[in-house]
């Protein structure tokens, strides 16, 4: 099986004490984004280093992240050329030539009502274009923000729950490729 580093995973092991000492979840999604790039970029590589040696672990290197975190795994592609692939749920993308940097096929999944992180999509297209990257975003209609988790719920709403269930097959078919 390939081995994946979810984004949120690795900074909640960090960073989850003083994550849940913080109080509310705008003083926690600035504290998350002040996070220096540099950290979170030597945190992954040591995750990564980690998992890769873990007897279950064939060695196939593969990113994931949500929100943030997705913009993070996007960026983590920029930085790591053993990744295999690089999975952005709802997050944003590097711009400009440091995507020239990556060496991984970058799948993208997205909820056609989050206009803040779907309208990055055709930019990065293009400049992943130019730049000779695979990148393949899929967006998922009448999804929201968030919808992997927002779709789990009970009372979750229809269009979320749809593009988590699709979302979760095109991520393990994809994973098992690798």
């Amino acid at each position: 099986m390939a081995c994946t580093v979810a984004i949120e995973t690795e900074i909640d092991r960090h960073y989850g004490r003083q994550l849940a000492e913080i109080g509310d979840s705008d003083a926690a999604i600035k504290a998350v984004s002040a996070l220096p790039p540099a950290q979170v970029t030597a945190d992954l590589n040591a995750a990564a280093q980690y998992v890769t040696k873990l007897p279950a672990c064939n060695g196939k290197l593969a990113v994931a992240g949500f929100c943030w975190g997705g913009g993070q795994s996007f960026h983590y592609a920029t930085v790591n050329k053993d990744l295999r692939a690089a999975f952005v749920f709802y997050g944003t993308p590097p711009t400009g030539d440091v995507l020239r940097q990556i060496h991984c096929p970058v799948y993208g999944f997205y909820g056609g009502n989050d206009n803040r992180i779907t309208s990055t999509i055709p930019k990065a297209s293009d400049e992943m274009k130019q730049a000779g990257k695979t990148y393949l975003p899929v967006t998922y209609d009448g999804a929201g923000h968030g919808f992997m988790r927002g779709g789990e719920a009970p009372d979750a709403r229809p269009a979320d729950s749809t593009a988590r269930e699709e979302a979760w097959k095109r991520w393990k078919e994809l994973l098992g490729k690798l």
